[in-house]
């Protein structure tokens, strides 16, 4: 019969398959607003199955727990369909991994497809049951050495902090998913089965939270988007330009104008609103935008990336707090602001 912590562990299961089915459906959100280009899908896509094959396989766990504990039943039907998403979960998220790093010929989503396949030709629960925790049991500790490699090791910043606690989030989506193992509990009782359940649930919204930072995994190669920046006085005087094509200060008044004109169009209109920050499109262009005391920066990007709106921030407040001074009792000399390449180079490079 069901105890209290048999309980507990359905309800806590019940919750986390659901959590995990809206978080599908929060990327599924994000893949519709981006690009639609298999480069930017694919890995959302992938994501985004972690968490719904993940959301589905917790429910036939459920199922099969519930028969198990209440009528002493192993339907092996359910554990079956248990394993197979599990595994197809996890297969999605080291795709994702591989898809990015481009380096391991997709030998490890390979090793998990294996799993897989095995799930069709097991016939007993004990010898699923051992699939299931020695390919998955083999398969975190790659997944966290992918996690770091991928997101952890090439970021910065905000980005690099989300990434950390995405690793977080998987170390204890591990650890939670193996004291949910039936022998553990057997052995220690069921209310580690609702321990487990509950530090899941909290690794799954830390990985979510971890990867919601991205706009796309374009983000990762977020110095490719740079184009130009621009620090203009709310008149409408630009105070340096920069080119992040050429590695330059854009001097030649000329390029200058060319550049410059379309933004100053857009420059009355920005300082109407005067929102702290925003980004608006403009022909094949974004344009990030960040006021300060003074002057308008404004960075000129080739795609949308939620990443390169902290970057724009951290470079805004840095010349705003350099030039500080400078800037109250501004005499038109434009030449005080050369050190603002060494400002640009430390932020974005």
């Amino acid at each position: 019969m069901l105890d209290v912590w048999k309980l507990f562990g359905l309800g806590f299961t019940f919750i986390l398959s659901n959590y995990l089915i809206i978080v599908f459906f929060y990327f599924i959100k994000k893949i519709y607003g981006s690009k639609k280009s298999i480069k930017e899908i694919l890995p959302f896509l992938g994501i985004a199955f972690l968490f719904l094959f993940g959301g589905i396989s917790y429910i036939f766990a459920n199922f099969f727990d519930y028969f198990q504990w209440q009528y002493d039943l192993k339907i092996l039907f359910y554990f079956r369909l248990h394993s197979i998403l599990y595994f197809s979960s996890i297969a999605s998220c080291i795709f994702v991994y591989e898809y990015v790093i481009k380096k391991t010929k997709y030998l490890l989503t390979t090793y998990i497809v294996i799993g897989l396949i095995a799930n069709f030709i097991v016939y007993r629960y004990e010898d699923l049951n051992f699939l299931l925790n020695f390919f998955l049991g083999s398969a975190v500790p790659i997944l966290l050495i992918l996690q770091y490699v991928v997101f952890v090791r090439p970021t910065s910043g905000m980005l690099k902090r989300r990434m950390n606690f995405s690793l977080v989030g998987l170390i204890c989506a591990g650890v939670g998913s193996a004291l949910r193992n039936f022998f553990i509990n057997e052995l220690l009782g069921y209310y580690i089965f609702s321990i487990g359940t509950s530090i899941v649930i909290i690794g799954l919204l830390l990985m979510a939270y971890g990867f919601s930072a991205f706009s796309t995994l374009t983000d990762l190669n977020w110095k490719d988007k740079l184009h130009q920046l621009y620090v203009v006085t709310e008149d409408g005087i630009c105070l340096y330009a920069y080119s992040f094509e050429n590695n330059l200060p854009i001097a030649n008044s000329n390029l200058l104008a060319a550049g410059f004109s379309g933004i100053q169009k857009l420059l009355s209109e920005i300082l109407k609103t005067k929102e702290a920050l925003r980004i608006i499109e403009y022909k094949h262009l974004n344009i990030l935008v960040d006021f300060r005391p003074n002057i308008v920066v404004l960075l000129v990007i080739t795609e949308h990336s939620a990443f390169l709106f902290y970057k724009l921030k951290e470079f805004a407040e840095k010349f705003s707090n350099f030039f500080k001074d400078l800037l109250i009792n501004w005499q038109g000399n434009t030449e005080i602001f050369t050190p603002t390449k060494s400002l640009i180079q430390s932020t974005f490079e």
